[in-house]
């Protein structure tokens, strides 16, 4: 059965590494960012402690992934999952070939896509063309995601976690 093109951002599949829940924070997303933050979108902190999901894929430090939405250019407060070894799933874009089991343990970036302005959700996706083994991309693939509507292959769903994360061991301090 192929896979379905459903980018729904990084959806937190509540567990961490060490085998417990995830820890979520408040944050604000301030009235002068004038894009939407969706429901499973990775987001990072700015200057004034505020969040936005405007990040730079391979560059930016992320804070988590928010859990609610939160309009354009409106102030609005959003749960986000600050762990840094909280587990998502989240799709490739199918840029390639899709992901398979050979894949699992190499690392890529995010493409931040447009989110869905009738369902809310994030259309943040794996960018399968950036996989490769440095530590600097924004997170690793562990594992495809075991259901039974996903296969290896183009828009493959992964489990992953973050790399490029703000309280991540061994980033330096910001």
């Amino acid at each position: 059965m192929a896979n379905v093109n459903n980018p729904h951002g990084l959806r937190p599949l509540m567990r961490t590494l060490a085998g417990g829940f995830p820890t979520i924070e408040e944050f604000d997303k301030a009235v002068g960012y004038a894009t939407a933050i969706f429901i499973n979108d990775a987001v990072n902190r700015v200057a004034d402690g505020s969040i936005e999901a405007s990040a730079t894929p391979g560059t930016t430090l992320y804070t988590g992934v928010s859990l609610n939405y939160g309009a354009a250019s409106k102030a609005t407060k959003h749960q986000v999952i600050v762990s840094p070894d909280a587990i998502y799933e989240a799709q490739d874009n199918g840029a390639v070939d899709g992901f398979n089991a050979a894949d699992m343990g190499l690392n890529c970036n995010l493409v931040l896509g447009a989110g869905n302005a009738t369902t809310l959700i994030s259309g943040h996706k794996l960018d399968e063309a950036s996989a490769n083994t440095t530590n600097t991309l924004d997170v690793k693939l562990l594992k495809l995601l075991d259901v039974p509507d996903n296969a290896a292959g183009s828009y493959s769903r992964v489990e992953v976690m973050f790399n490029k994360h703000r309280m991540a061991m061994g980033v330096a301090g910001v």
